[in-house]
């Protein structure tokens, strides 16, 4: 299941990556959030069984690193702390564009290609892919 949801992260950052390209800096957004989601969904694993992930909660166990480093102590600062302000920025851009209708510019954009593109990367990485 790591594979086939690491797989539709990078189809959708390709697809956002196309959109800003094409100026539709919205649509892009939507598309590098869910990239996003997939990719975190795809380190962390499957929820709990009847449970499904919310779209902002799953970043403290992503950001926590405990996917990768089982030992790493459940109140330490996360592993990848780096991701945490950067990811929750991600779904505050998403949810303005989505629904509220706030345009997105270039630069929003361009930022967030380059988070979840890395985002991807460590995960791909961590998980030795």
């Amino acid at each position: 299941m790591i594979e086939f949801r690491i797989k539709y992260a990078q189809i959708y950052l390709e697809d956002a990556k196309f959109l800003y390209e094409n100026k539709k800096y919205n649509s892009a957004i939507s598309r590098l959030y869910y990239a996003s989601y997939q990719a975190m969904w795809a380190a962390i694993g499957e929820p709990d069984e009847g449970k499904v992930w919310k779209h902002l909660a799953i970043i403290k166990p992503f950001v926590h690193g405990f996917w990768f480093n089982p030992k790493h102590p459940q109140q330490a600062t996360g592993l990848l702390e780096n991701f945490r302000l950067p990811l929750r920025q991600l779904y505050t851009h998403r949810i303005k564009a989505d629904y509220e209708l706030v345009e997105m510019n270039e630069n929003i954009v361009k930022n967030m290609i380059e988070l979840v593109d890395d985002t991807i990367k460590t995960i791909l990485t961590e998980r030795g892919l």
